[in-house]
């Protein structure tokens, strides 16, 4: 427990210091004597145990595990819905461009073939007229 005791005013009034010496607080050798006077922060948090009630201190705790458990839950499904999307995608989506690429190719193809052919079926006139007037891309 705490232990509380009285200081007589005489004894405060004592230990005040005027404004001349308030510039010898802040040096550099009192802060190395109380490096060691220093509480650290979990030291100040544990005293709280004693300020806090155990119910109060209880409620909190299982406030935050509550909280801590629905993040911990949240992350997981989170987690899992991601793997479950990407994985489909890839299974469905995937395949489907490459056919879908593979059918470009194939049209290309059909359309080369197609040139080709007109090309061989067309009189040795009209062929000469093309080839004098320069080379011409497919398609025009």
């Amino acid at each position: 427990m705490v232990k509380l005791e009285e200081v007589s005013l005489d004894h405060v009034e004592e230990e005040e210091y005027s404004e001349s010496d308030s510039s010898s607080v802040y040096s550099s050798d009192d802060d190395e004597d109380d490096v060691d006077n220093i509480e650290s922060i979990l030291d100040r948090i544990w005293a709280l145990q004693d300020v806090i009630p155990a119910k109060t201190r209880k409620s909190i705790a299982d406030k935050c595990s509550a909280v801590y458990d629905f993040g911990k839950a949240s992350t997981k499904f989170l987690g899992n819905s991601a793997w479950v999307l990407t994985t489909s995608a890839l299974l469905l989506v995937l395949p489907l461009m490459i056919e879908l690429e593979h059918e470009q190719g194939l049209i290309e193809y059909e359309k080369m073939q197609q040139q080709s052919t007109q090309m061989l079926s067309q009189p040795s006139g009209q062929q000469q007229k093309k080839q004098a007037s320069g080379i011409v891309p497919p398609g025009f």
